[in-house]
């Protein structure tokens, strides 16, 4: 197991018990199921994620953004998601991330959307850090405008069924 915590300025803090699946000097990957009280976002008319979907979440602990790997209650792939997000630090029993309010959906098709910007602006955000993050969301839009998002890393990362979930 591996503990996750995100901080949200301005939010209560969340954390999470997620099943470790690998731990390398440059990612943690973890599956978990999602345990949602309202379904999470839509895009082109469908929700994205819900209670009963998984995750199989590769932190990356040098980059400013993570990458989720969504399937549905099936374990069929559904899209893929990402957090911006500072940079995680490990803590004794999982990391820790301040996520920074911006983040993509990805269809299976290439089809994409850049979700909650309306908590970004709300946000109040150092410049620094805003201007940051308006930099890895054009980053993250040119990777998969270019099909370079998700890395072969991520697309190829072997799991069975029973590895993905707690």
């Amino acid at each position: 197991m591996v503990k996750v915590r995100y901080l949200r300025p301005g939010k209560e803090p969340r954390e999470w018990d997620q099943r470790l699946l690998a731990d390398t000097d440059k990612m943690i990957v973890s599956s978990f199921e999602f345990r949602l009280q309202k379904p999470f976002s839509t895009f082109n008319d469908r929700i994205l994620i819900e209670s009963g979907n998984y995750g199989v979440m590769f932190d990356l602990l040098d980059r400013w953004y993570n990458i989720v790997k969504v399937f549905d209650e099936e374990k069929r792939l559904k899209g893929y998601y990402s957090d911006i997000r500072e940079p995680p630090e490990r803590t004794e029993d999982g990391y820790v991330a301040k996520d920074l309010f911006l983040d993509y959906w990805i269809d299976l098709n290439g089809d994409y959307v850049l979700l909650d910007e309306d908590e970004f602006r709300s946000a109040e955000l150092p410049s620094e850090i805003e201007k940051k993050v308006l930099e890895i969301a054009e980053k993250l839009e040119k990777m998969i405008e270019e099909d370079t998002y998700p890395p072969k890393y991520v697309e190829e990362f072997g799991l069975s069924k029973d590895e993905i979930g707690r």
